[in-house]
């Protein structure tokens, strides 16, 4: 965490001071907060376990997966990642598995539904010609034998050659199919009225699908254990605006938490190392209750890091495993009385702190101000010239 002396040397440096003089930036009339950046995110790896029927058509060897005795119980190591992508368990209960024969069909057959059981079906024996579709298919008597007293006239658009009719005998007057008919004798039963059940073609039987015609199945109790990753986005700005993230960048000296166990810190906060733009990091991997970790008030941004998140760390139904991996930032935030438009925002980062400079709120207003004024004044003179 930087000094006072190390934010206000900071800030000098940012206006070009010669060798950052102190007057050009006094300590007196400077004020300074600190504001903490926290992101990152909470994965939690969520458990539920349910308890069931299974079924199977035919006969199954369930001998590859494991068995319980009480499904609560049945113990199932953590994740090591608790991101990981959902997956699933099943289980059988010890002793469940159940063999039957189907008593609902014979050796997988059962009797054809739709021509029950006896392989043929009614069909019609004539079917209307396709070249007249039964319409006029002789001009002279229309397919009665009869011959009117005025023939019909040829339809509109017809190409095809007329013949003699075989009913009334008129030349040039019938079809060229039916030959005055009208209908053909059906091609599927040949017209007799009767034709294979196209749905057990003629057997009479048709496969049983409840037990896909093997005449048996197996049943047992089944215990289905899923798991899902469930993730809690972490990102806070303490008292600065949102944007105070755009600031920022991957070079400053971000400090990492990385932790993979229950609501824990480790009771020494040990430091793994660092690298220049990158901070230091802190692997949590002792599972220690965050509230007992008192040595975290040694270190003042790590400890505001334990209390914001302390209130995300609840543990939700079936969670089995968590990370915890976010960053934090400590910035600050320095005003002048001799600067009072002005805000500096010091960054930490190596091998120097930065400084943002962003508008004041007080210039915000005034800024404010004088564009409703401005408005003000377009509409009064806007009004006067109409």
């Amino acid at each position: 965490m930087l000094s006072d002396d190390d934010i206000l040397a900071a800030v000098r440096r940012g206006l070009g001071a010669p060798g950052a003089d102190d007057a050009a930036f006094p300590a007196a009339g400077a004020r300074i907060t600190r504001h903490l950046l926290l992101a990152g995110e909470i994965v939690r790896c969520v458990e539920t376990r349910t308890e069931g029927t299974a079924f199977h058509a035919g006969t199954r060897d369930l001998s590859d997966l494991p068995e319980y005795d009480d499904l609560d119980r049945y113990p199932v190591p953590p994740p090591a990642d608790p991101g990981a992508a959902r997956s699933t368990l099943r289980l059988v209960r010890r002793g469940s598995v159940a063999a039957h024969a189907c008593s609902t069909c014979t050796n997988g057959r059962k009797p054809c539904a739709r021509c029950r059981g006896a392989g043929d079906v009614v069909c019609r024996t004539h079917v209307p010609c396709a070249g007249c579709e039964g319409r006029l298919c002789c001009l002279a008597c229309e397919g009665t034998g009869k011959r009117a007293r005025e023939a019909a006239d040829r339809p509109q658009g017809e190409t095809a050659s007329r013949v003699r009719c075989r009913k009334c005998g008129a030349d040039d007057a019938a079809c060229g199919k039916c030959r005055g008919a009208g209908r053909k004798k059906c091609g599927v039963c040949g017209g007799t009225a009767s034709r294979p059940c196209p749905d057990c073609a003629g057997g009479g039987t048709v496969s049983h699908d409840f037990c896909a015609g093997t005449g048996r199945y197996v049943e047992w109790t089944e215990g289905v254990v899923v798991r899902e990753p469930v993730v809690d986005t972490v990102e806070e700005s303490s008292d600065l605006p949102a944007r105070a993230f755009a600031w920022t960048n991957e070079a400053d000296a971000w400090n990492r938490v990385d932790h993979v166990g229950e609501d824990a810190f480790p009771p020494d906060g040990t430091d793994t190392g660092s690298g220049p733009g990158s901070g230091t990091r802190t692997d949590l991997t002792e599972a220690t209750d965050l509230t007992k970790a008192t040595d975290l008030t040694q270190d003042t941004d790590l400890a505001e890091v334990a209390a914001r998140l302390k209130p995300r760390l609840g543990f939700r139904d079936g969670e089995v495993a968590r990370r915890v991996r976010v960053r934090y930032l400590s910035l600050a935030r320095v005003t002048h009385d001799d600067h009072p438009d002005r805000v500096y925002v010091v960054i930490p980062g190596r091998p120097a702190p930065r400084v943002v400079t962003v508008r004041s709120p007080r210039r915000a207003w005034r800024l404010a101000a004088l564009a409703l004024l401005v408005l003000v004044a377009v509409v009064a003179v806007s009004r006067l010239l109409a």
